[in-house]
């Protein structure tokens, strides 16, 4: 692991890029349909600002809790109603931690999804197989976390920034 202290510089890196990210995906928004994901190093360093987790520029793992000895794992979504997740096959963490962002009004939440690359392997990701069972076959399996995750076991955020005043909030 290379492993990196989110501090404030860092912070106000990630909400500027945050903002050039939102008007970049405005421009192409006008000609396609789709637009440009929120880049991980956004999402990532915001997390690990928050909660004090260190960020992982090496291999296994996005983030570190050296208070706990954790591998976290982090995914994100742009669209507060919908996501898509995937995860690769030989995924290993201890902790699932998930970033929502409320792009209209600039804000972003914070959910500890309280599982293990272990536990997700139950999950159900199509009508016959589960997660693990694709990972056995080599696959990226793909499902959304706010409908299979969040919702199911009516999780809150546990934290939110406002990144227009950069004002970070423990829920």
């Amino acid at each position: 692991m290379d492993l990196i202290t989110v501090d404030k510089s860092r912070f106000k890196d990630a909400i500027k890029a945050y903002f050039l990210w939102k008007d970049l995906d405005t421009i192409i928004r006008t000609s396609c349909t789709r637009g440009v994901n929120i880049p991980e190093t956004i999402t990532e360093n915001l997390l690990c600002f928050v909660t004090g987790f260190k960020l992982n520029k090496g291999s296994g793992g996005d983030a570190y809790d050296e208070a706990s000895k954790k591998v976290i794992e982090i995914k994100a979504t742009s669209n507060f109603d919908r996501d898509t997740s995937s995860f690769s096959p030989k995924e290993n963490f201890d902790a699932l931690y998930f970033v929502r962002l409320e792009k209209k009004d600039d804000v972003m939440y914070f959910y500890n999804l309280e599982m293990t690359s272990i536990d997700l392997k139950v999950i159900k990701v199509n009508k016959t197989q589960f997660l693990g069972d694709q990972q056995e076959q080599g696959r990226r399996p793909r499902f959304s976390i706010i409908k299979f995750i969040i919702e199911p076991k009516g999780l809150n955020p546990f934290a939110k920034i406002d990144l227009r005043t950069q004002k970070v909030e423990k829920l």
